[in-house]
C-alpha cells in the first residue's frame, strides 16, 4: 500500500520533530538543566538577543521552524521570558517574510518556502484577497506562520491587517509551545 505524498510528509515532519526533541532533551540532561539555565544567566543581554535573532531567522527560512527553539527557549529562559523574546522573534521574522516577498515577488518568496507550499496556499490566498479578513488571516496563521506570512506578502492586503493578525496569532502559536511544549520537555529531562 502506497501512501499519498502529503501524509508522507506529514509522518516525515513527525519524525524529524521527534528526534529534534529528543536530541535536546538528550543534550540538556547531559548538561544538566540547572548548568544550561546557569550558563544562560551569565551571558546577560547576549543570550536573548542571539536567541531572539536565532529564532528570527529560522522562521525566515521556512522549512526550519522557530517552533523548537520556542520550547528549548522556555525551558532555559523560563516561561515568561521566552514567551517575550519568542514573541518579538516571531513579530520580526514573519514581518520581514511578508516584505521579501511584497518587495521582491512570488519567485524569490518560492524559494524559501517551496513552490509546493506556496502552490497549496494560493487556494487560501484566493479567499484573503476577496475579503481581505483579519480574522481569516488569524485562522490560519497557527498552522504555519512562517509560511503564511510568505503568502499574504504576495496579496494587496495591507501591513497594519497582517500585523494585528500576526500579533493575535502569535499570542495562541507561541503560548502553547513555550509554555506546553517546554513543560513537557522539562518533565522528560527530570525524569531521566
Amino acid at each position: 500500500m502506497r501512501l499519498p505524498s502529503k501524509l508522507k510528509n506529514i509522518l516525515l515532519a513527525i519524525f524529524i520533530v521527534t528526534i529534534l526533541y529528543l536530541t535536546i532533551a538528550l543534550a540538556l540532561q547531559t548538561i544538566g538543566l540547572d548548568n544550561a539555565q546557569m550558563f544562560i544567566k551569565q551571558t546577560g543581554v547576549w543570550a536573548p538577543i542571539v536567541f531572539i535573532f536565532l529564532c528570527a531567522v529560522s522562521l525566515m527560512i521556512a522549512p526550519l521552524s522557530g517552533s523548537s527553539l520556542f520550547v528549548v527557549g522556555g525551558t532555559l529562559f523560563g516561561k515568561h521570558d521566552a514567551f517575550l523574546f519568542s514573541y518579538i522573534a516571531s513579530i520580526i521574522g514573519c514581518s520581514a517574510n511578508f516584505w521579501i516577498s511584497r518587495k521582491l515577488g512570488r519567485k524569490v518568496a518560492q524559494r524559501f518556502i517551496g513552490k509546493a507550499n506556496l502552490e497549496e496556499l494560493d487556494k487560501f490566498i484566493g479567499k484573503l484577497k476577496s475579503s481581505r479578513s483579519i480574522l481569516y488571516m488569524i485562522l490560519i496563521m497557527p498552522f504555519s506562520q512562517d509560511i503564511v506570512s510568505y503568502a499574504i506578502g504576495l496579496t494587496k492586503i495591507k501591513y497594519t491587517h497582517f500585523l494585528i493578525a500576526l500579533i493575535l496569532s502569535s499570542t495562541i502559536v507561541i503560548g502553547g509551545y513555550v509554555y506546553i511544549g517546554s513543560s513537557l520537555l522539562e518533565l522528560f529531562v527530570q525524569s531521566k
